[in-house]
């Protein structure tokens, strides 16, 4: 594929609608509370007076919930689709957030700008997430904390692939699910182990603490695990 970043961002921005309100059903179901939990741990004492950054916030699912925490959030996507959701959606659930259209790659923001910062379901779709973990860590203020959510989808998909098997989703068409493998198939991020490979990231990067955790239940498929890896910057 010749053009990843313009390829994803296609197929991205066409989901935009749908992936919506498929989030928003989330935010409105069990679900909400088991990544609210993940947002407790990283913020025991709550998250009143922290400014939070949301990397990838596609239609701004984990805005709402660090909103919910007490957060000052701000979002940032490579999809002007996907922002526009967030900012409808925030702004039905009586919340303020500011959502910049931005590449996780070169996050316009001056060094140490937030207290936490989050990303869901966003790394495993990337090019270089050791570009954007670098970036991210740049921005966190001493002491601050990235919870990221995420699994090894590419290489999930690419062994069901393997076996034989037609991806199925409920809300995407067959095409939209081939155009997905065919993003992720050859990505880096589809081809190391993790969450090790993102622990040893952070550690290069001179993190204070790194903590990994399992998120749901887990399942006999390693690849497929949502895990989340979390991080404090140290006080400098």
């Amino acid at each position: 594929m010749e053009n990843v970043e313009e390829t994803s961002l296609a197929y991205w921005s066409g989901r935009a609608e749908e992936y919506s309100a498929l989030h928003m059903q989330s935010y409105e179901s069990p679900k909400r509370d088991t990544f609210a939990a993940q947002i407790a741990c990283m913020l025991p004492e709550g998250g009143a007076g922290l400014s939070a950054l949301d990397v990838g916030c596609g239609s701004g699912f984990m805005s709402l919930l660090l909103l919910d925490a007490g957060c000052t959030v701000t979002g940032i996507d490579f999809s002007e689709d996907m922002l526009a959701r967030a900012r409808e959606n925030v702004t039905a659930k009586g919340y303020e957030a500011r959502f910049l259209h931005m590449r996780a790659q070169q996050l316009a923001f001056p060094d140490k700008s937030f207290d936490v910062a989050v990303s869901r379901n966003v790394t495993w779709t990337l090019e270089d997430v050791d570009a954007v973990y670098a970036e991210v860590f740049r921005v966190l203020k001493p002491g601050g904390v990235f919870l990221n959510l995420d699994a090894n989808y590419g290489r999930s998909f690419a062994e069901a692939e393997a076996r034989g098997e037609m991806p199925t989703h409920p809300t995407q068409t067959l095409e939209q699910l081939l155009t997905r493998n065919d993003i992720v198939r050859d990505l880096p991020i589809s081809h190391v182990d993790r969450p090790a490979w993102d622990v040893a990231c952070f550690w290069n990067l001179g993190a204070r603490d790194i903590r990994v955790r399992r998120v749901g239940p887990g399942t006999n498929v390693a690849a497929s695990t949502m895990f989340a890896l979390e991080v404090h910057k140290g006080l400098e």
